[in-house]
């Protein structure tokens, strides 16, 4: 059997040697811009990296940074605290909607209304964060619209984006609409393959329209929910968009919206702590194959679909 395998890859080699040759510039580039850094970040972190010995040349520490990233370094608790809550509320706000938008599209009756609703939800995509960070500031801050209002129609007026609970609740509406639309794209297309004349049953067995929901567009859309909630749950260790969370980052209200990929921008990037960075962002690498291995394992056994 081996024997064959063996007389089969020479075959293949002999034959088709030309494709295998324009394979090999892919995986170079695999090797040199995916694995390289992999390789490079997994030796940095158990370094104490400076900038004359480079990465090889440093002095080797064991698990020194692993232990000043989870008993020494400030404030780990509170950021680990905070991408664990924007993670639930990435759960809950970046998941769920689009999967109920999709819905709500699907079951329209009018083909130009939703190409119409579908057209303004999927505009927010394309706006940068930048963007969407000067819409925010535009309405929200001391001189924006909003206080403006509030100050002509109250006297009164309020700092939103220096308002730690505020800023929290603001993240996740612009998020939301940012996000929603095209979110919602990926489950639209996976109910248009479900059969029409299942719903035409339904209705003919007196099922509403709340039993047809879970019982056939849900179930039809299983394989494509499972796939991205595996993907949610590989990700709970990196809380909520960093970009759009470092726009909003301030003083004033870091305590409550540091997590831990802003810590490795602001400290572990910009500080230069490459060794500790690199420690923690392996620990988040590992948690999170982790998370995913046991998810896929999971919806196989109890669903019969996985991811690979």
């Amino acid at each position: 059997m081996k024997k064959k395998g063996i007389e089969r890859v020479k075959y293949s080699l002999k034959n088709y040697w030309f494709i295998y040759l324009l394979i090999i510039p892919g995986l170079i580039s695999l090797a040199v811009y995916a694995y390289g850094p992999m390789i490079l970040q997994f030796i940095l972190a158990f370094t104490e990296y400076n900038f004359a010995d480079g990465i090889f040349g440093s002095k080797f520490v064991g698990f020194k940074n692993f232990e000043y990233v989870f008993t020494s370094m400030p404030d780990f608790w509170t950021i680990f605290g905070n991408t664990m809550l924007f993670s639930l509320l990435d759960f809950i706000f970046g998941f769920i909607p689009p999967i109920i938008l999709a819905i709500i599209l699907f079951h329209l009756r009018s083909d130009k209304f939703r190409r119409f609703s579908q057209g303004v939800l999927y505009i927010p995509h394309f706006f940068s964060w930048v963007i969407i960070y000067s819409i925010a500031y535009g309405l929200l801050s001391n001189s924006g619209m909003l206080n403006a209002v509030l100050n002509r129609m109250f006297g009164i007026s309020y700092e939103f984006l220096t308002s730690p609970g505020a800023v929290r609740v603001i993240l996740y509406v612009f998020s939301v609409w940012k996000g929603i639309g095209w979110g919602s794209l990926m489950y639209l297309a996976a109910m248009q393959n479900i059969d029409s004349s299942l719903y035409e049953a339904a209705k003919i067995d007196g099922c509403g329209p709340w039993r047809r929901i879970f019982a056939i567009t849900l179930p039809g859309i299983r394989g494509i929910l499972i796939y991205q909630f595996i993907f949610v749950i590989g990700g709970i260790f990196v809380g909520g968009n960093t970009e759009e969370i470092l726009l909003f980052y301030s003083p004033a209200v870091r305590q409550s919206i540091e997590t831990v990929n802003t810590w490795l921008y602001n400290y572990g990037l910009m500080a230069f702590e490459y060794s500790p960075g690199a420690a923690l962002s392996l620990v988040q690498s590992l948690v999170g194959m982790i998370l995913v291995l046991f998810a896929n394992r999971f919806m196989t056994k109890k669903f019969g679909v996985s991811i690979w």
